[in-house]
């Protein structure tokens, strides 16, 4: 699940702070479309980069955020936004952020410095995107990428949300390698018979860094380019550019 973040002129955010807050607990996105037409700027945020901007910003914003109904939303007075502008122009923060910061940087440049022009309000995106075509991956994360993103996988696995956490892996990996039914299928049958050490790690569903070069191995075992070309494709080409984190995508788990 992504976001979309809203800018609104100081004196627009103003008049309509107090149904822009009653909206935030449970009005449609369709009514807060209408109480956000007026923004002056729009900027889409990746599954991640809104989860550590609401993470760093809870004690300065209004926030509204329910996982297990994948709403997520957030408003900033323009009395707040130099706290906000300060907090996001830190000079480590912006290096901590900067593998995973696409739209977030893009906000960032757009915020005034030091003055309350603005006010800025967070909405979570239509489900348009649950309806996509889906497949069977193994997604490829970089270490230095699961660092920020780590909590936020193992909540939505606490939840059970595992299309928000495949839209939240996607949007920051590295690569992934896709597997028809029948070829995810064979690569469990493979698994079962010439790495079985493999079970546990595929059923946690992400395994991390630090186990990263043990699953290769394993994976290699089963990387037969007759029938899994994709997976041998990978492991000879792209699988000793980082210590991956990964991530095992099973579609079944993501049955609403």
């Amino acid at each position: 699940m992504r976001c979309h973040a809203y800018q609104l002129p100081s004196e627009v955010y103003r008049a309509l702070e107090a149904q822009i807050l009653e909206a935030l607990a449970d009005a449609s996105l369709e009514q807060l479309g209408y109480l956000l037409g007026d923004h002056d700027l729009k900027v889409e945020l990746l599954s991640g980069e809104w989860r550590v901007l609401f993470e760093a910003a809870r004690d300065i914003s209004y926030q509204v955020v329910k996982l297990g109904e994948r709403r997520a939303r957030m408003a900033i007075s323009p009395d707040e936004l130099s706290e906000l502008v300060t907090l996001l122009r830190s000079p480590e923060r912006q290096v901590d952020w900067a593998p995973i910061s696409f739209g977030l940087a893009e906000l960032v440049d757009a915020l005034p410095v030091g003055m309350d022009l603005v006010g800025l309000v967070i909405v979570e995106e239509d489900d348009d995107w649950m309806w996509r075509e889906s497949t069977h991956e193994i997604i490829a994360i970089r270490p230095e990428v699961y660092s920020l993103i780590e909590p936020h996988m193992h909540e939505l696995i606490k939840i059970g949300d595992f299309g928000a956490l495949a839209r939240l892996a996607g949007d920051h990996c590295e690569g992934a390698i896709e597997f028809s039914n029948q070829r995810w299928f064979d690569l469990g049958q493979a698994i079962v018979t010439h790495a079985p050490e493999l079970i546990p790690v595929i059923e946690a569903t992400v395994s991390p860094p630090d186990v990263y070069t043990s699953v290769r191995e394993a994976l290699s075992l089963v990387a037969d380019p007759r029938t899994q070309p994709s997976l041998d494709a990978w492991l000879r080409v792209h699988s000793d550019g980082h210590q991956y984190a990964l991530f095992f995508r099973d579609i079944r788990r993501e049955v609403e």
